[in-house]
């Protein structure tokens, strides 16, 4: 394991509270978007995802394998740097465990991972360098997918994901 997965993104009893300003910034960014309805880059957002279900249907485990390369290449160095400006960050990172359980079914990890792909890429439908409003469409991408796959992020996923966040406090022995 990656010396920073074990490093916590927010300090311990801390992600709470970080997770809840960033969700104040990031709805005041985002109301220009929705002020009328979707904008027409969410629209293809959202699009670009169901393509990329799709497409992970198609994939072969080998494929797979070459895509979550891609990730655990670059997800915890992008994470750790853009964490304050993502609120759906909690989402992200149950998605990234999700795609790393062998018990999730393949097609549903090739989708994961299309959509962590997203993330990471430089060039998107949004410029991720415009702040909060620039993860607008990565975060459409990740729900709709998320949405596509249904409960495939488990509760453990989403439990890895709080601690990762230094939101779970640790478990003390009876």
């Amino acid at each position: 394991m990656r010396n920073t997965i074990n490093r916590l993104i927010f300090r311990r009893g801390k992600g709470e509270k970080a997770l809840s300003k960033i969700q104040r910034k990031a709805e005041a960014a985002y109301t220009p978007l929705y002020r009328e309805g979707r904008t027409p880059a969410l629209d293809r957002a959202e699009e670009l995802a169901r393509q990329r279900v799709a497409e992970a249907a198609e994939k072969t485990e080998a494929e797979f394998e070459h895509d979550e390369a891609k990730v655990e290449a670059g997800f915890w160095p992008k994470v750790q740097r853009v964490a304050r400006q993502i609120p759906f960050l909690e989402d992200l990172v149950a998605a990234y465990y999700a795609m790393r359980d062998p018990d999730t079914p393949l097609q549903v990890r090739a989708a994961l991972a299309l959509g962590l792909l997203y993330f990471l890429w430089i060039f998107d439908i949004i410029p991720d360098f415009l702040g909060f409003v620039g993860y607008a469409d990565d975060g459409t991408v990740l729900t709709t997918i998320i949405l596509q796959v249904g409960g495939a992020i488990t509760d453990a996923h989403r439990a890895k994901a709080r601690e990762a966040l230094g939101m779970a406090t640790p478990q003390s022995d009876p």
